[in-house]
């Protein structure tokens, strides 16, 4: 509830904190719609991302790093440290029906930026927030001690109809962030302008004020064909591997319209790419680099064509016409792992050991705890992440967890005129996910239910819920889930 997240700014945080200036900085990238099966490092041969292939090279690669599959609660989860249904963000957050105008991250929720901004670090945003709509709602007031770039998708109340939004940096209104390829250079810009300045405030102070910097980029995130064409040059008539769509009868596309749209959604990651090491070369050029901690991490998956859906955990089956325009089909809810593992990889000098992967369950929450610790900061509030400094020192990962849950409810698309809420458990090479309505009760009298074998099933294709031979560890899965649910608060 949101109640349970709420308190004092006076007792936020308790701290006995060093010297400010001995603490490393932070770059936190989050990438929007970025599947983990979109990058290079995770064994991609098709997709130009030698920036983000770089950061895995120098830092440590998680291979099971979870998030939420849509924007707005995986952003709550990130910044807060827990689950979206304890903010009272489920699902992502609509514009344009006043009716939902006033939902967004409530009043004085700890964040990463105020926690880290009450142990002395300076706390800068540019680009996307998707956390509520109004000046209520703006990053400034949840511990940023500046934001740019965000309101195209946060307007105040001087900005009636989301389609006249302009895009503002500094005040000043770029062109229309869909019309503009280059929205995402103008964003990179702003951030390598700001580390620049930080450089030179560094140089005239002995003991200079560690940053943190959340970059937030849009990409890449539909719509698709605004890029520039050096992003897309890399693609021109490139051959690029593609799902096989004839296990997929209700997905109606050619191959080579996929692969046509899987050419823009690459052109789209390396144009983030690019920019992410605009910012990476401004590290090194500053003399910064060798004291920062990067963090990156996509902010949800994303599917063209697996499982014969084009989207996120709100997917629509794949639909495209003759003339090549995306048609608007039916929506196929759903916790499959391409819409909730992400890229997610740190890069520490002389604390993670370059070219290190970890296996282990990791979660977007675990970047609050993690960070308050470097910090040498406490917050009076239980978070429901961990901090991953032994799994980042390489100290034994006996004692990190065995089992991940999350939920999902998709109260805004709608699925064929049902609004599923999801709960799922994750664990060894196991995965179940339950399929429930608002008052708890299994959808289509459980024939919704999912449970898959991931070793011999990693595309979710088999359904082994309610079949015998999985009967035991269904059993297993199901109390442990159900738990969870109890214990942690969730609607049944």
């Amino acid at each position: 509830m949101k109640s349970s997240v709420l308190f004092l700014t006076l007792l936020m945080v308790v701290t006995t904190v060093s010297a400010v200036g001995n603490k490393p900085n932070v770059l936190l990238i989050f990438t929007d719609d970025h599947a983990q099966w979109a990058v290079g490092a995770y064994g991609n041969k098709d997709v130009h991302t030698p920036n983000i292939d770089r950061l895995a090279k120098e830092g440590m690669l998680f291979t099971q790093g979870f998030t939420k599959p849509v924007c707005s609660p995986s952003r709550a989860m990130l910044l807060t440290g827990q689950y979206s249904h304890r903010l009272g963000i489920p699902d992502y957050i609509p514009f344009g029906n006043p009716v939902h105008v006033d939902n967004g991250l409530p009043a004085g929720t700890t964040t990463i930026a105020s926690t880290l901004n009450y142990a002395g670090y300076q706390t800068r945003m540019v680009g996307k927030w998707h956390l509520g709509y109004g000046e209520k709602y703006y990053p400034e007031n949840y511990g940023f001690d500046s934001a740019e770039g965000y309101r195209y998708i946060a307007p105040g109340k001087q900005y009636k109809n989301v389609g006249k939004i302009p895009f503002l940096v500094n005040e000043k209104s770029i062109i229309r962030f869909k019309n503009n390829p280059r929205h995402t250079d103008i964003l990179a810009d702003q951030v390598i302008h700001q580390i620049r300045s930080i450089a030179a405030q560094k140089k005239m102070d002995s003991t200079p004020a560690p940053f943190f910097f959340y970059f937030a980029l849009y990409r890449p995130h539909l719509p698709w064909n605004h890029v520039p064409e050096e992003d897309e040059a890399h693609y021109k008539n490139k051959n690029v591997a593609i799902p096989n769509l004839a296990q997929f009868p209700k997905a109606k596309a050619t191959d080579e319209q996929v692969r046509d749209l899987t050419r823009q959604y690459y052109a789209n990651v390396t144009c983030a790419d690019r920019n992410i090491g605009r910012v990476l070369d401004t590290l090194d050029e500053t003399g910064l680099a060798d004291n920062t901690i990067v963090i990156f991490i996509g902010d949800n998956g994303f599917m063209v064509g697996q499982s014969g859906l084009l989207g996120k955990g709100n997917a629509r089956r794949l639909g495209i016409n003759e003339s090549g325009r995306i048609l608007r089909t039916s929506t196929r809810a759903n916790m499959f792992d391409d819409s909730v593992l992400v890229p997610f990889i740190i890069r520490w000098p002389g604390v993670v050991k370059p070219g290190s992967t970890s296996k282990v369950l990791v979660s977007t929450m675990d970047i609050l705890p993690t960070l308050s610790e470097v910090a040498e900061v406490q917050t009076p509030l239980k978070t429901d992440g961990r901090s991953l400094l032994p799994i980042l020192k390489n100290k034994s990962e006996a004692k990190w967890r065995d089992t991940y849950f999350d939920t999902y409810d998709m109260i805004y698309l709608g699925d064929d005129g049902e609004k599923p809420h999801m709960r799922m458990i994750r664990k060894d090479d196991w995965k179940m996910v339950l399929y429930l309505d608002e008052i708890g009760e299994a959808l289509s009298k459980g024939r919704r239910h999912e449970l898959f074998n991931l070793a011999v099933d990693p595309d979710e294709k088999d359904n082994l819920y309610g079949k015998h031979q999985s009967a035991a560890i269904q059993g297993e899965l199901e109390t442990r889930l159900r738990t969870w649910m109890s214990e942690s608060g969730v609607q049944k």
